[in-house]
């Protein structure tokens, strides 16, 4: 009877021990994540068939940073606002591999996407010890439709970057903290380093590390901090120069609402986010500000604030009864706290992409809910039915989100679908709609732009462009005066009118147009080169030369500049170094018709028409017609 009592108080003692994280996982977790891993592979198959669209132009088709490895040259620049030298790193990469094929860069995108799934898999078993829980997590982030911006968008490499190496050193940095292995420190640094590198938004995570210490009941003294000081100098130096990059873009300088507006917006957009993350419906590319500069907030976005208040105080309440729900609120505001627009960045008030990180730590409130239901037997089948529902249920929804991002016609015509006051949108599927030569619609797009936004000054720069291609230049110059009207220091359509002025040869005011460029914007090198072609037009050759040079010192890798000191080398009948130029212009972008035709009429010059005649039938195949002229007439 004794031994009787003894083995049933041991039975009791057993099932009432918290679980253990032990270093091995059963096989049959491996089996969960391999499915995990599956069914997210499958939702996100539609991103294979996708084409570049948005900023994928600037990041990989006509980014001559990426036509070599240069490491140089990508480590000391910009690209798009922004200071990410790894992520061009791996763009240049995968230029290697697959020039421009698509299928290969959405194909990297979603491999990147599924090691990130097993990352938050290993992140959450660290942190809550419970394998289910982990298991949970990382499906609800695999297949959730928020991320397919993230995914299906071959440009967010950067986000997929950041997130691997983000993740990685946290979790280095857990192993640390219950190890106490020097060597996992210094890895977490270093993966931190990494991560910075790929994209400046990482810069939360030391906020993040003082939010897991305390949840996970780690000792917060004077040691701790002084862990957490190489993290924070690190996200300060990037966070420097990520305002600065900004600011080369213009990206700072979309709107200066009031500081109590800010704050309206910014409750909007936490609250919009986890909304999302529960039920994701009306997903979008573009996510507008509800007000113009110098309006009134509408009355119920104050609403907002009042949830985000509540919200607030609950998490805080909680903390008498367990630390669970504050940590997953800690997690994500603490990554998401830097795109909530306090500080403006860009026209858009919020959007999906940044949710990648921060939705870990709600799915890890989510797979502790689970684990919750589990644990109650006559709940079980509840429990699988609703995790059942909704991995189905955002499969479907990502599967179909995907082909919204097939290309940039479907995806603008989506933003309009839903949204019909967004200036950019129109002006976005308005350049398509010019790209594909169909000007009408082109046309019809910006003026909607216009109409929407009257003082839209990009909306007038980009018509004024359209009517450049169409050769009405009095019409181009009209829509230009009225973009800088509207905005007088807009190097942009400053330096587009001077283009205009070029072209009907009144080379004096172009050149003031450009001088205005480049003092608003002084490191802007297509200035610098059109001003070049407007002081070689008139004869002024040495200022020519001058321009050209400062716009290859600022773009190395600017083949049309290269392209346009080659044609002021033949005028001056400096054949060899003319050639030096249209060689380097060409080896930097192959399909560029212009500079075979320049190099094969320079090869005449010296007398090589074999080469000549080459050159001249590659410039002819790509649709030139002074190229056809002159392979028929010295050719044929």
């Amino acid at each position: 009877s004794k031994m009787k009592n003894k083995k049933e108080q041991n039975k009791h003692n057993r099932s009432n021990k918290k679980p253990v994280m032990t270093s091995s996982i059963d096989k049959r977790y491996y089996i969960g994540l391999f499915i995990i891993a599956l069914i997210t592979f499958v939702a996100y198959m539609p991103a294979l068939q996708n084409g570049f669209v948005w900023d994928d132009d600037d990041y990989i088709r006509n980014n001559p940073l990426i036509r070599s490895i240069n490491i140089k040259e990508i480590f000391s620049q910009y690209v798009m606002g922004n200071y990410h030298p790894l992520t061009i790193l791996g763009h240049a990469f995968q230029f290697q591999l697959f020039e421009l094929s698509e299928k290969g860069y959405h194909a990297v995108n979603i491999l990147i996407h599924l090691l990130n799934t097993a990352l938050v898999f290993y992140a959450v078993r660290h942190l809550s010890e419970k394998t289910i829980v982990a298991l949970v997590a990382a499906a609800l982030f695999g297949v959730h439709p928020i991320h397919v911006e993230s995914v299906a968008w071959a440009s967010e490499l950067k986000d997929l970057l950041y997130t691997f190496f983000f993740l990685c050193s946290y979790i280095y940095y857990l192993k640390y903290q219950k190890d106490k292995k020097r060597m996992f420190y210094f890895l977490s640094v270093f993966l931190f380093l990494l991560s910075l590198l790929s994209k400046a938004m990482a810069a939360s995570l030391p906020v993040l590390l003082l939010v897991t210490d305390y949840f996970k009941g780690y000792k917060i003294n004077t040691k701790s901090i002084m862990d957490k000081a190489p993290y924070f100098i690190l996200a300060l130096i990037f966070g420097i120069v990520a305002i600065a990059a900004q600011k080369t873009s213009g990206a700072t300088d979309i709107a200066l609402y009031p500081m109590h507006q800010r704050i309206v917006f910014a409750s909007y957009g936490f609250i919009t986010y986890l909304f999302k993350l529960i039920l994701p419906l009306n997903l979008c590319a573009y996510y507008a500000y509800p007000i113009k500069e110098g309006g009134e907030i509408p009355g119920q976005y104050y609403g907002y604030l009042v949830l985000l208040l509540g919200l607030l105080a609950y998490t805080f309440y909680s903390l008498r009864h367990s630390k669970k729900i504050f940590f997953a609120i800690g997690f994500f505001a603490t990554t998401v706290f830097l795109v909530l627009q306090l500080l403006p960045v860009g026209g858009a008030i919020m959007a999906d992409r940044y949710s990648y990180i921060p939705s870990i730590g709600i799915f890890y409130l989510a797979g502790e809910g689970f684990y919750w239901l589990w644990n109650k037997k006559s709940l079980r089948t509840f429990a699988f039915i609703i995790l059942g529902t909704m991995v189905i249920f955002y499969s479907v929804k990502t599967s179909a989100r995907c082909g919204i991002w097939k290309n940039g016609m479907a995806l603008w015509t989506d933003v309009i679908n839903q949204y019909q006051t967004i200036p950019q949108a129109y002006i976005n599927r308005g350049i398509i709609f010019a790209n594909e030569k169909k000007y009408d619609e082109s046309l019809n797009d910006y003026n909607k732009a216009i109409q929407i936004e009257p003082r839209f000054s990009k909306a007038y720069n980009n018509k004024g462009g359209l009517m450049r291609t169409l050769k009405r230049y009095d019409e181009a110059i009209a829509n230009f005066d009225k973009a800088i009207e509207l905005q007088p220091k807009y190097p942009i359509a400053l330096n587009n009118r001077g283009l205009i002025k070029n072209i009907i040869n009144k080379y004096d005011e172009a050149i003031l147009d450009y001088n205005k460029a480049i003092e608003y914007k002084p490191n802007y090198p297509e200035a610098f080169n059109n001003r070049g072609v407007a002081f070689r037009n008139s004869g002024r050759f040495e200022e020519s030369l001058r321009d050209f040079n400062k716009a290859i010192e600022l773009q190395p890798n600017y083949s049309k500049a290269y392209n346009e000191r080659g044609v002021l080398m033949f005028n001056q009948n400096k054949f060899d170094m003319a050639l030096n130029d249209y060689n380097r212009a060409i080896q930097l972008q192959p399909d560029y018709p212009n500079a075979y035709y320049n190099r094969g009429i320079c090869e005449l010059s010296t007398g090589n028409k074999g080469n000549a005649c080459r050159d001249l039938q590659v410039a002819a195949n790509s649709g030139l017609q002074y190229a056809v002229d002159a392979y028929n007439k010295s050719c044929k």
